[in-house]
């Protein structure tokens, strides 16, 4: 192929700065879409290139910000906002909630999505007033970004979301709740609202919980701590405990791949040390007076039957259809 070294120096910039190329003359897009031609380049937005073999190593949010810095560069005006303001902000989420493009901010009326892969979340003006720079980018702010989450997503995939802007920020409960007076679809973000919670530890747990609660089992209580009697030092936390009547204590543990191979979480111990350790749990557990003990892992979550399947086992209790949402928490 015919070398150009202004595009491998555009390339090379674009790189260094995490973000996708585009071109500003038309020699530049001919050149560009040559090599596209060619597999050199990927097109993961209409105007936007990058290097193919870049393009691979990057984890999805990671090509979505690359995306995101290009296009403020090329559309200063625009302000991110829904998923792709979640990716921005840094909040925990699910990778798959990019598969449908980028959202900004519109000011028409009417919430929709391009062919070209551009959602637009129907904004007032005080949406964009209100907007914040996160990375040097315009964005909505965290409640704001929760709110539109929360319409524009499943309610198992707008918890974890909700729950790390909540873990992050004390005050973002009232500022959600100040959003949710200004917008006209209000239903999901009050039950992001009622639902969300800074204790779970992780996108995963988030994301458990929300289907838990879509699939009306009742909400359990998050990282309750069970303390020994008899040594008040030795102590574990629950994931997910539900306190049923007759003193029954059912609890679901959610085993994320860190949980075995986090040197941070397992102490550096071998997978058979954690294995051992998690046997033991369970074991004090039943003697603190636990009555029965699941364990689950993200393959159930994607496979939500095996998630019901284990709960029903364990003996949660499911509410009725139309049930109203206020579980108790």
């Amino acid at each position: 192929m015919r070398q150009h070294g202004h595009i491998d120096r555009l390339l090379d910039q674009a790189q260094r700065e995490r973000r996708c190329v585009f071109p500003h003359t038309r020699a530049e897009d001919r050149a560009l879409r040559r090599r596209l031609t060619c597999g050199d380049l990927v097109k993961p937005f209409p105007g936007l290139f990058a290097s193919a073999s870049y393009w691979r190593q990057l984890k999805p949010d990671e090509q979505v910000l690359h995306q995101v810095r290009a296009l403020a560069l090329k559309h200063p005006s625009w302000v991110f906002a829904g998923p792709t303001a979640a990716a921005i902000h840094g909040l925990e989420h699910q990778w798959s909630i990019h598969r449908s493009g980028l959202f900004i901010l519109s000011a028409k009326q009417g919430t929709g999505r391009s062919r070209h892969g551009l959602n637009r979340i129907c904004a007032t003006a005080s949406a964009f007033e209100e907007s914040v720079l996160s990375q040097t980018i315009p964005v909505t702010s965290m409640a704001r970004t929760v709110a539109d989450c929360a319409n524009v997503l499943p309610f198992h995939q707008a918890l974890p979301i909700a729950d790390s802007a909540a873990a992050r920020d004390g005050s973002l409960p009232d500022d959600v709740r100040t959003v949710i007076g200004t917008i006209h679809r209000r239903r999901a973000p009050e039950r992001i609202l009622s639902h969300m919670n800074p204790a779970s530890e992780n996108g995963g747990e988030s994301l458990a919980r929300g289907i838990m609660i879509e699939e009306r089992f009742f909400t359990p209580t998050i990282q309750h701590v069970f303390v020994d009697p008899q040594d008040p030092s030795h102590r574990y936390r629950g994931d997910f405990v539900w306190f049923l009547p007759g003193r029954r204590i059912l609890v679901a543990e959610y085993d994320g791949l860190a949980k075995y191979t986090d040197p941070t979480m397992t102490n550096r111990q071998s997978i058979r040390a954690v294995v051992h350790e998690q046997v033991q749990r369970e074991r004090d557990l039943t003697a603190w007076g636990v009555t029965a003990i699941c364990r689950f892992d993200y393959e159930d979550l994607m496979d939500r039957k095996k998630l019901v399947d284990k709960l029903s086992t364990l003996g949660v209790p499911r509410y009725p259809e139309g049930h109203a949402d206020d579980y108790p928490r």
